[in-house]
């Protein structure tokens, strides 16, 4: 095999809980974190050196990617003499909470492993995937876990009930940096995760879980963006039972009863805001011939 074509997924926070900080500045937290069908192609071929092209102009092609450390770091680490040639296909958001680079990165140490026979194990692998980036561990994995620690320690829980989110990315960025530095320690605990997670445990609908969602960053974005809130109002006008920012965002998840429904509310609002229709997926990789991991 010289080349392979790989789905790397993006994830969604179903709940993100802040319940402490490390003495280097990173915040330990609590999150139910969701793969969902919305996905960059990942095609990485073998070859000499190491290139990585994007159809992205806002996504650097060098050591600022993380697809690209991670390659690195694989090459290196399994002192591999050959190189690997990546070109990324672009669908996840960039900027949005939705973890696209890191999502690329997972793709990218899957690829190599299979490229090369090495046959690592999946701790093998995640141990270089949190060298990478904390949520490059959730994207390898996928599906529906609790991430704990600085987002690199997870937890499998049961699946999400079918049903279809929708998110909008308002044309706005946020630093991540900056909303946790704006996080104040009184926002901390664990209230909105360990309620969610009882109440999957217990297999309740989406009905029942989507008032278990909540997100502790969203109070500092939303100062930041009032189109967080916005778009939320309008999820829920439009008939969402629940609504969560993701990650740091600014992208806003709306969880849908019905196809139509999600349907019927992103023809009402695109063009005012990047609007996708998709489903929760249990993997973090898959084959891009329809195949999954």
């Amino acid at each position: 095999m010289d080349e392979i074509c790989l789905k790397a997924y993006a994830k969604i926070n179903l709940t993100l809980d802040v319940v402490g900080r490390r003495a280097d500045g990173y915040h330990l937290l609590q999150s139910v974190m969701q793969s969902i069908a919305l996905c960059d192609l990942v095609k990485i071929r073998k070859g000499n050196g190491l290139r990585l092209a994007v159809d992205h102009p806002g996504v650097p092609a060098d050591v600022h990617n993380t697809a690209w450390r991670a390659a690195e770091l694989f090459l290196k680490r399994i002192g591999i003499q050959g190189g690997v040639e990546i070109d990324i296909d672009k669908q996840i958001p960039v900027a949005a909470g939705l973890g696209g680079g890191s999502a690329d990165a997972a793709a990218v140490l899957v690829g190599l492993d299979r490229l090369y026979g090495t046959g690592l194990t999946p701790e093998e692998l995640g141990d270089m995937a949190v060298a990478v980036g904390a949520d490059v561990p959730f994207c390898l994995q996928g599906g529906t876990q609790l991430a704990e620690g600085i987002g690199e320690q997870l937890t499998p829980l049961p699946p999400v009930p079918g049903g279809w989110l929708v998110l909008v990315k308002p044309p706005v960025e946020v630093s991540t940096a900056q909303v946790y530095q704006k996080l104040k320690p009184g926002t901390f605990g664990t209230g909105s995760s360990q309620a969610f997670i009882d109440a999957l445990v217990q297999g309740a609908p989406w009905a029942r879980l989507a008032e278990k969602l909540g997100n502790v960053l969203e109070s500092v974005t939303e100062e930041l963006l009032p189109e967080v809130r916005l778009w939320k109002g309008r999820l829920l006008d439009g008939g969402a039972l629940g609504t969560i920012m993701s990650g740091s965002g600014p992208t806003v998840v709306g969880i849908f009863p019905t196809l139509s429904e999600a349907q019927h509310f992103q023809g009402r609002w695109q063009g005012q805001a990047g609007i996708i229709l998709t489903q929760p997926v249990g993997q973090g990789i898959g084959e891009a011939n329809g195949g999954d991991r």
